[in-house]
């Protein structure tokens, strides 16, 4: 699939990122290289592959199960102070 600037600057807008005008080109080839990846991959036959919420490796479940473990600083750390402050990242337009 052909990617264009026009479309790299729209996606980029959506994203709210800026992209630069010596990289739109790459990005363009970029984006176009996995947009064909992804359509190959739709290509395959996968109606004898029976679905799975989850990749599976080797027969064992890759996340570990969940279960309560103490911790210690983190937690003290919400109590001795009030607040922590972390950068902004929601800007309005």
């Amino acid at each position: 699939m052909k990617i264009s600037e026009s479309d790299v600057e729209y996606v980029a807008g959506l994203a709210n990122l800026e992209a630069l005008p010596d990289e739109k080109k790459e990005l363009a080839e970029q984006l176009s290289r996995i947009l064909d990846y992804v359509e190959q991959l739709n290509r395959l036959d996968v109606s004898s592959v029976e679905p799975t919420p989850q990749v599976v490796a080797g027969g064992k479940h890759a996340v570990r199960d969940d279960r309560v473990v103490a911790r210690t600083g983190s937690s003290e750390a919400g109590r001795t102070v009030q607040l922590f402050k972390v950068p902004k990242v929601i800007t309005e337009r």
